[in-house]
Order: C-alpha cells, then structure tokens, then sequence
C-alpha cells in the first residue's frame, strides 16, 4: 500500500506534457540552434514552479511515434500554448517532422565529469584551436547524453560530433560543472600509409641479362672436321679478373730503383724541405 502510494506521488511531482513542435529558427530564435535549450509556453512555467523541479530545469524529450529520446533544456516560456519550440537539428535528430508529437518530461542527471566526443569530419580538429571553440560550443548544451549527436557552430559553419562516452553515467547535465573533454579520431580520419624507401634495383632488361650471363657458358660437346671430338679447353681468366687482383708487391724490382749520383737535377718536391714549414 506505501508502494503504490510512493509511485503515485512520484508521477505527479514530476512535470509531463505533450506538445507539438516546430522549429524555434521559424519563429525568429535563431540562438536556439548553437545548444539544446527549448522554448515551452509560459502555462509551463508555472507548472513547473508549482511541482518545485530543481534548477536547472533539464527534460527528457521523445518523439512518441518512434520511441526516440534524448536530453535537454528550457531557454523560455515564451511559445503560444500547445507547442515546443526546438532547435531544428534537435528534431532531426529525434526524427520529428514540424508540428510532430513530443513529450517533455522533468529528469534530473548528474554534474558530469568526463565527456569524450567524436567529430564527424577532420575539418573540426584543423581549426585553429578545436578544444576552445568545443568548451565554448558546450556552454549552450544544458546536458549531453552518451550516444547523441550534437551541431557545433563556428565561423558560419555547422560540425556534427558525436557524444562517445560520458561520466558519470549515460546522461549528464553540464551547467556549472568543469568537464574533461577527450576526443576521438574523426570518423573521415585516414592514418597515412607509411612511406617505405626505395632502393636502387635493377630494369627488366638488366635483370634479364644478367640471367643470361650466368647461363651463357655452354656445357655441350662438338667435333671437329676431321670427326674427332673436340676436348675440353681450360678457361682462361678474364684480364678484368686479372687487372682487379694485380699485386704491385708480386711485381717489385728485386734490387730496387738505382739512385742518381753526382750531379743529379734537384726536383721542386726537395725543395719545400720536410712539408711541414715554409720558409718566409
């Protein structure tokens, strides 16, 4: 009987509402697209300050039809009576078409501590400073949950990334709370094959030929004219063979070169003395 009494005011001390949604930049909010801040009527409000919802107001929005949910929170009450008004990636992202189903829910998350995101192109990580302008993007994200997709706005430009994995749990609300942010290689991001280096090797027609060399040598036999057979000559070593090995030791004078006597011309080389000095 206390359960049941316990769920019953659980469900009432928690805001639930059913509205049609339209995209907030159709009603001129244009700053509702850099987060995930919504806009609900002003009736909302006071509802909400009736039910005592803990500040900051986060939600649970859901698009009914496809049973699609993620995180969000309240920018204003200043939409007409019935209607939500959301960033139009927010609704692309939750499937819903313009004056679609989506209910709003009251939640409560954790101060998140660790985020890890995905950029979808390489573009995101070569601006200038990525991480600065992510830190500053993520000052109009009321929470981020695990799993999600958000638009990041820099210099005219819209940056998918994708919410890989967050602390401490898959939701988290990131108001007034200092978050580590990690990021994850970009999902076009492609590791460069390493460059291996080329060495020296030799042409079809130099590889072929030296093939041909090592096969030359005929291994056959043959007659003469007079129908002897022929015998078989030993080969003599080629002179680039012989030039390459030559010894000057093995070819020396044995009794030596005979120096000159008595008036022998003095060369320019005796002249310079030992080399080591020259004379001024």
């Amino acid at each position: 009987m206390f359960f049941q009494s316990f769920q019953h005011q659980s469900r009432h001390s928690a805001y639930f509402e059913l509205y049609k949604a339209f995209p907030a930049s159709f009603f001129g909010k244009t700053e509702v697209e850099k987060g995930n801040f919504i806009i609900l009527p002003t009736s909302a409000a006071q509802r909400l300050v009736n039910l005592r919802i803990d500040y900051p107001m986060l939600f649970k929005l859901t698009n009914t039809q496809l049973g699609l949910f993620t995180h969000c929170g309240v920018l204003e009450f200043t939409a007409e009576e019935g209607t939500c008004l959301l960033p139009y990636w927010l609704m692309n992202h939750l499937g819903i078409s313009e004056g679609g189903d989506v209910s709003v829910e009251s939640i409560r998350l954790p101060r998140g501590t660790f985020v890890k995101i995905q950029p979808h192109t390489t573009a995101f990580i070569d601006l200038p400073n990525p991480k600065a302008v992510l830190e500053n993007a993520l000052r109009s994200y009321a929470c981020l949950s695990q799993g999600d997709s958000i638009s990041v706005q820099f210099a005219g430009r819209s940056f998918e990334i994708d919410i890989i994995e967050t602390r401490p749990g898959p939701a988290i609300m990131t108001i007034q709370t200092d978050l580590e942010v990690d990021f994850a290689p970009p999902k076009d991001y492609r590791e460069e094959a390493p460059q291996l280096k080329k060495e020296a090797s030799l042409t079809y027609e130099q590889e072929e030929g030296k093939q041909q060399s090592k096969t030359a040598t005929w291994q056959g036999s043959g007659n003469r004219l007079d129908g002897k057979p022929v015998t078989n000559m030993p080969r003599k070593e080629s002179t680039d063979k012989a030039s390459n090995e030559y010894d000057p030791r093995k070819h020396r004078l044995v009794n030596g070169v005979k120096k000159t006597t008595g008036n022998a011309k003095t060369s320019y080389w005796d002249t310079l003395g030992s080399g080591n000095t020259m004379k001024k």
